[in-house]
């Protein structure tokens, strides 16, 4: 059997519509922002994103308020396709 490696860029989005299509599927993301570990999940159109076994951030907001969510003075929608961001968790 042959172990898995990890690749970050193996899971990181292309472009911002490809990011909202998963997300509005239900998915789960989870993400490394400036060495922060980020949660969002998505439930009948609502979202929900939190800091990784520490608090809520946002609950209960539209997918259009989730992209616009500022992480350190950033919108998500900025900066989730480029290399600042390490994609940790995908889950479908």
């Amino acid at each position: 059997m042959k172990n898995y490696e990890y690749n970050p860029d193996d899971h990181k989005f292309e472009t911002l519509g490809e990011f909202k299509f998963y997300l509005s599927c239900g998915a789960n993301v989870g993400f490394k922002y400036n060495g922060v570990e980020y949660g969002i999940e998505g439930h009948e159109n609502k979202f929900e994103i939190w800091i990784y076994n520490e608090r809520f951030l946002a609950e209960d907001i539209t997918l259009e308020q989730t992209l616009d969510f500022e992480f350190d003075g950033v919108k998500l929608r900025d900066f989730i396709t480029t290399d600042d961001v390490e994609i940790i968790e995908r889950i479908m």
